[in-house]
């Protein structure tokens, strides 16, 4: 036995609350993604049905879930694809662009999202105050922000957090500078691809 005479013990090094954060963030992320194996759908399926159901009307592409979900257009086509042959998804052309098509959430897929997985961390999500749910959202919306200036790709973001939406109007409604439309009040919750944070004007990537 060697005696801590003379090795004495090092005490643990605390752990910066930068990288807790990241490890809670990796933990909470694989922990939904272990959990998405349901409904006869995979994570990625989920992950699609997801983004088009909140998406605004110039974000439900392809291209748009593609970069979303941090994959590769021919991956996202396939995902969107199986979707379209399960009933759950249906395409439309784009007014503004012929050669795109637009996706939306057929009443079956509807009715499949009252059974996403991911409710079960919503529900967790009961036990913060709404002041630590506000605060914790603005945190992950920074990190991701900052995320995707350092890889050069497009945040996403809701419309009511963009520098493009002009203040209410006197009808109510809302208007987007950078797509020259006019938004209803539950418009500027949905996700847009083409977002610009508040806070870095600079930050948009009109597509």
């Amino acid at each position: 036995m060697v005696s801590n005479r003379y090795y004495p013990l090092m005490p643990n090094k605390p752990v910066a609350i930068e990288t807790q954060l990241a490890e809670l963030a990796l933990h909470l992320g694989r922990t939904a993604y272990g959990d998405c194996f349901s409904g006869g759908l995979t994570p990625a399926q989920w992950m699609a049905l997801r983004f088009f159901a909140r998406a605004n009307r110039f974000s439900r592409t392809v291209s748009a879930f593609a970069e979303f979900h941090g994959t590769t257009k021919g991956t996202a086509s396939q995902t969107v694809k199986s979707l379209e042959e399960k009933s759950y998804l249906k395409r439309t052309r784009c007014a503004h662009d012929g050669r795109s098509s637009l996706f939306s959430l057929t009443d079956s897929a509807q009715s499949l999202l009252h059974l996403d997985p991911v409710e079960v961390i919503v529900k967790a999500t009961n036990q913060l105050t709404r002041s630590q749910c506000e605060q914790t959202a603005d945190g992950l919306r920074q990190i991701l922000g900052e995320l995707a200036r350092q890889r050069g790709s497009q945040q996403v973001g809701v419309c009511s957090f963009c520098h493009h939406i002009s203040p209410e109007q006197a009808d109510g409604r809302f208007q987007c500078r950078l797509m020259d439309e006019s938004l209803d009040p539950d418009e500027i919750e949905q996700l847009c691809m083409r977002f610009g944070a508040r806070s870095d004007p600079g930050g948009c990537v009109p597509g």
